[in-house]
Order: C-alpha cells, then sequence, then structure tokens
C-alpha cells in the first residue's frame, strides 16, 4: 500500500469550497504537523467543475485570509480515478458524498461530508478510550487510513437531524456575508477535526 494518504475534497464548480477546503488543509499540515508533509496529499475536483478556472477574488481573499495559498488554482472535474487513488474523500454537500458514490460505489466507506466527518471524528474520540492493538506497528499513512476505518464505522451514533451535519453553503456569485458563512464553515469544520485527530493521536503515541 502507498505510503502516501490522499485526501480528495469534492465540490461542485471546484473554485470556491473545495479549492478553500483543499488549500485549508495543506497549510493546517504545514503549519501544524509538518512531519506530515510528504505523507499526506491533498487534492480537489468538480462534479460540474468550471476547467481550468481560477478562485473567484471572494473565495481566494478568504482562502488567504485563514492560511491558505490560491494563486495557481485551477478547477478539474472529478473522475472516477481520483475517487479510486483517495484513501480519504470530503465532500462538501450531501449532494456531492451522493456524486461520488455513484462513481464508485465502493468508495461509500471512505467518503463523507466534511461537517459530518467532523462529527463523527469527535465521537470517536469520545467514545474509544483505546484504540485498536498493533497500530503502533503502522506506518503513518496506515495509521491514518485505520483512522479512516474507525470513523466510518461510528456514522450510525449520529443523529441525522445533527445540526453540525450541515451542507457547506454554495458561495458562488453571492454575497460577501455568504462567502464569509461558507468559509466559516469549513474552518469550523477543519478545527473540529483537527482537535479529535490530535486527541486521538495522543493515544495512539502517548
Amino acid at each position: 500500500m502507498s505510503d502516501v494518504f490522499r485526501v480528495l475534497v469534492v465540490c461542485t464548480g471546484n473554485i470556491c469550497r473545495s479549492a478553500q477546503a483543499e488549500q485549508l488543509i495543506r497549510a493546517r499540515v504545514a503549519e501544524n504537523f509538518p512531519q506530515f508533509e510528504s505523507v499526506i496529499a491533498v487534492e480537489s475536483a468538480g462534479t460540474a467543475a468550471m476547467v481550468g478556472a481560477e478562485m473567484p477574488a471572494e473565495a481566494a481573499a478568504l482562502s488567504m485570509q485563514y492560511g491558505g495559498a490560491p494563486a495557481d488554482h485551477a478547477a478539474r472535474q472529478l473522475t472516477v480515478a481520483h475517487v479510486r487513488e483517495a484513501d480519504l474523500v470530503l465532500a462538501m454537500a450531501a449532494e456531492h458524498r451522493s456524486a461520488v458514490v455513484r462513481l464508485l460505489p465502493r468508495a461509500a466507506r471512505n467518503t463523507f461530508m466534511l461537517t459530518e466527518f467532523a462529527a463523527l471524528l469527535e465521537n470517536v474520540e469520545q467514545n474509544h478510550a483505546a484504540l485498536a492493538p498493533g497500530v503502533l506497528a503502522l506506518t503513518s499513512a496506515d495509521k491514518l487510513r485505520s483512522a479512516v476505518k474507525w470513523t466510518s464505522g461510528r456514522r450510525g451514533y449520529l443523529q441525522p437531524a445533527d445540526a453540525t451535519l450541515a451542507d457547506v453553503i454554495d458561495p458562488f456569485r453571492r454575497s460577501e456575508e455568504v462567502y464569509s458563512e461558507s468559509a466559516r464553515q469549513i474552518v469550523d469544520a477543519l478545527s473540529r477535526t483537527q482537535r479529535a485527530a490530535v486527541n486521538l493521536a495522543h493515544r495512539v503515541d502517548p
């Protein structure tokens, strides 16, 4: 199995939400977990991508505000190859998760809405005092794959009406306030995911 853990972020046009999330995940890894920069590869794509397009000025500015680097972004269309290669797929909304699974049904196991993944990982962190034996012998990439499996296994423990499972708002061609709220949702979900992941990591590597 590859020593690289591949994250794929998906929205519609691949110019706002998924582009921001891709850039912010990459920035957080570089700033907080530099030892994982060679382990985690982050990409994004759109279910109806504006292929080759750069980010709208509003989306790019918010990405930079939160630490992202939007300058070289070019939208690309989601393909089954992208999904097949990914260890974790983060969809910005339920429709994007469905689109990913239609392309490759077995991807249902490792495809989540961004807000759903944050909530599930928190559930893993809150309900598992000890993780699977033998995890210390795994490579860094395989530890991350194991975390995805644990997270997927908690799907039935969340309430469908949970407000934390909301779609990330599509801000394209909307007001600056909507752009800001959409970015805030992404940042909040990533912060929740990071906190839970760090706590879990301390249990694996005390």
